[in-house]
Order: structure tokens, then sequence, then C-alpha cells
């Protein structure tokens, strides 16, 4: 349990201290120092409220932010990665009642069909079917044995 110290009420008190300060501050919240000494307010913000309202982040969570924090391009890519993998000129076809779809992957958020271009699979799940659905689900990218035949 730490000690007991006066917290910023405000943000507007944060901004308005010293750098010495606000080093010390952040002493008390974080075992690394910070990145960059300019841009500390925020998260010292936010460490101060998660005090003040006697909230806390488990173990495991500043884990994973410690580590994002360590090597963030990594994880980005990781965090816009196509769950798919559909890489452009991906023909994905689907039988509808004795109908044939055809559906291309121009880019990683844009599928051609019927000569018109879609953001997502479900936008043309619905123009198929006539009501909402999951495109994935209706073009079965989910099911597991077509994704493990597509790795291969």
């Amino acid at each position: 349990m730490r000690n007991k110290c006066y917290l910023p009420a405000s943000m507007e008190e944060l901004q308005g201290l010293s750098q010495e300060k606000l080093e010390f501050y952040w002493k008390i919240f974080y075992i690394t120092p910070p990145r960059n000494k300019k841009a500390i307010l925020r998260p010292l913000w936010y460490a101060i409220q998660c005090e003040r309202f006697n909230l806390k982040l488990e173990d495991k969570f500043i884990t994973r932010l410690n580590r994002y924090a360590n090597n963030p391009e990594k994880y980005i890519q990781k965090a816009n990665k196509n769950k798919y993998n559909l890489t452009p000129g991906t023909e994905i076809l689907k039988v509808y009642k004795d109908k044939e779809y055809k559906v291309i992957v121009k880019e990683e958020n844009e599928f051609k069909f019927n000569d018109k271009i879609y953001k997502t699979l479900s936008s043309i799940a619905c123009e198929i079917t006539g009501k909402h659905m999951s495109g994935p689900d209706f073009f079965g990218l989910n099911k597991k044995e077509l994704i493990q035949r597509w790795k291969i």
C-alpha cells in the first residue's frame, strides 16, 4: 500500500506543476521512467484518477501494457491484422438457394460484388439474403476445417 500524499484535484492543477513535481508523481505510480517527459500528463492524470476512486488495474494487464509499450509496432500490426488473411485477388464463392455468388477481395476492407464495392462481407451477405447476418459466417470463413485448408 502506498503512503498517502497530496494528489492534484484537477488536470489544470496537474498541468501547473513543475517538471520535478511531475516526475515525483510519476515515480509513485509507475516503475519505468516516462518515454517522453512532455507526454506524461495524460497517463499521470489517469493514474491519479484511478488512485482517487480506488480503481486498480490487475497485474496481468499492467504486464501486457508494459509489453505493448516496449514494442508498439509489433502490437499495432497485430491489432490491424486481417483476421481471415484474405489477400487481394482472392475469390470467395458461395452457393445460396441454388445460385452461385462470387466476391472478389480488392483490398483489406474492400470487396467487389456485382460490380459494386462493399466495405464488409456482412453487407454483401445482407444484400444476398435480404437480412442482417455475419458475412464471415455466411461465406464459411469461420469454419475451422476451411481455415486450416487455406493455410496449406
